[in-house]
């Protein structure tokens, strides 16, 4: 496994382009910051790490997909955003938050095979955001699968995904590492399905 350590507010621009290319082009998979815990993901054009993810996922079903995304430009291409969502998601994003939402056709069947929704985040993380505009697509992401605060760790990441994935954007020790709060919004009221790091004042 390649690692970069990277700046955390002004990620080294080479760094950045090379993982891009290891997880969009190379078939590769990524382990990266954001504002909650590291991540582990795939360019969604990338079928080869996709594949590989999905059987880490298959052994445990906690985990599951999500797509981190750049904006919400990018992200109303597969979810379905009405003003009124658009709105409220506005005040809570970037920020550790994870909507869910009816998944539009262009979510792969492996993401969402059975699900007509997808979760959706814009973390407050110039590491992965950056990433993902680079990549000019979403991540296809999901959790280091550690207990507590080790997922905030990259010692303890690193040793955890060694035989998992490629490349690791290493930007130190994350800040309270708990999971993102998960709001449900495929109904007329939000539902809070996971309370984590972001307080929900709705």
């Amino acid at each position: 496994m390649i690692t970069y350590t990277v700046h955390p507010v002004n990620p080294q621009r080479r760094y950045i382009e090379a993982t891009a290319r290891i997880c969009k082009y190379e078939g590769g998979i990524a382990v990266y910051p954001t504002d909650t815990v590291y991540g582990i993901g795939a360019a969604l054009s990338n079928v080869k790490g996709i594949e590989r993810i999905g059987r880490l996922l298959q052994k445990d079903n906690r985990r599951l997909f999500s797509f981190i995304c750049s904006d919400f430009s990018q992200m109303s291409n597969y979810v379905h955003l009405s003003n009124a969502h658009f709105k409220l998601m506005k005040r809570y994003l970037p920020g550790p938050y994870t909507f869910i939402l009816p998944a539009t056709h262009l979510v792969p069947k492996k993401i969402s095979p059975k699900r007509k929704t997808v979760g959706v985040r814009i973390p407050d993380c110039p590491t992965v955001i950056d990433l993902v505009t680079l990549l000019g697509e979403p991540l296809a992401n999901t959790s280091v699968n550690l207990p507590g605060s080790f997922r905030g760790n990259p010692d303890e990441v690193r040793d955890a995904v060694l035989n998992e994935v490629d490349v690791m954007l290493d930007a130190g020790q994350l800040d309270d590492p708990t999971g993102s709060t998960i709001i449900d919004l495929t109904n007329d009221i939000p539902e809070v399905i996971r309370s984590g790091k972001g307080v929900w004042n709705e």
